[in-house]
């Protein structure tokens, strides 16, 4: 059946609307954004047909091929990552508009019967009972499900980008994964550009306030 189906996906503007919703509240959602934006792009078939002309198809290996159990794995990890970020979002939304949502019975009602229903859900629920303000990825459970999953996911991830197949939504999991699991990250470079282009400003390790680099001298500032 699936090979007669045409691989163009629609959407009614759900997730659209949850990644806009996202960015005002600064609360990341990587994974529905890569979801979203894997949409779009399966809409632009022609564009597809053409670069696949240009550049040629995803290239077939023959190495060793990964099991079932791995990409069984694999998705336990990106789903919990998933859900970590959507519940996050949430969160947010609940302090930035003083709705003081009951995170938990969000988690039972779309056990009850959403299109996201999941048993996962419910380890979920117990989760946020315990503690509705921390991110689910630093619950006991499902810290537990990420240590033993994440490098069947990290594999699965890096078989698909050697093999030429677009895994968005979990390489983006991966990716905000790694970023929440480094103390000390590259962001430093970042607050030095903007501070070099715009005079933004950093913060240091070492001192308070706002400061500015050496390179201001030599952009008049």
């Amino acid at each position: 059946m699936l090979d007669v189906i045409l691989d163009r996906a629609g959407q009614k503007g759900t997730g659209r609307w949850t990644v806009i919703e996202a960015q005002h509240l600064a609360s990341p959602v990587s994974v529905i954004e890569a979801a979203v934006g894997a949409r779009n792009v399966s809409a632009r078939l022609e564009m597809r047909k053409s670069g696949e002309a240009l550049f040629g198809a995803a290239p077939m290996r023959f190495d060793e091929p990964l099991q079932t159990a791995d990409l069984e794995s694999a998705m336990i990890a990106g789903k919990v990552l998933c859900y970590a970020q959507g519940f996050d979002m949430i969160e947010a939304a609940s302090r930035e508009f003083g709705w003081t949502l009951p995170m938990p019975d969000i988690a039972r009602v779309w056990r009850a019967g959403c299109i996201i229903r999941s048993a996962m859900l419910n380890d979920m629920a117990s989760a946020l009972e315990r503690d509705g303000s921390s991110n689910l990825v630093f619950a006991e459970y499902f810290s537990s499900l990420l240590k033993q999953h994440h490098g069947a996911l990290r594999q699965v991830v890096a078989r698909a980008m050697l093999h030429g197949h677009a895994v968005p939504a979990l390489s983006s999991g991966l990716s905000w994964f790694d970023q929440i699991r480094t103390a000390r990250s590259t962001a430093n470079m970042i607050q030095a550009q903007r501070d070099f282009f715009g005079a933004h400003s950093f913060e240091r390790l070492d001192a308070e306030g706002a400061h500015h680099g050496p390179w201001g001298l030599h952009n008049g500032l």
